[in-house]
């Protein structure tokens, strides 16, 4: 039984430190967040956000980013944004 609840706890942290690992890449990928307007695309928010660059790209990078299945996105939902010095 303490084996168990050992290697229970050692396999949740070794989960936690994982996920902490990886927050801090997307953060360290990200140059901010803004928050989606109502009615508002995703292709519209990338628009806004990063003009110079083509829609597509930035859609793209939004959604890695953001772990985006697709480009669904819903008004008020906080979203990182690309650092646009990684272009």
């Amino acid at each position: 039984m303490a084996t168990t609840v050992l290697l229970t706890a050692l396999a949740t942290t070794m989960l936690l430190v994982l996920a902490h690992v990886r927050t801090d890449e997307v953060i360290s990928q990200s140059a901010g967040t803004t928050v989606v307007r109502e009615g508002e695309s995703l292709e519209a928010l990338a628009a806004r956000v990063w003009p110079d660059v083509p829609v597509d790209v930035t859609v793209a990078r939004i959604a890695d980013l953001n772990s985006l299945d697709g480009t669904a996105v819903q008004a008020g939902s906080r979203l990182l944004l690309p650092d646009s010095s990684r272009e």
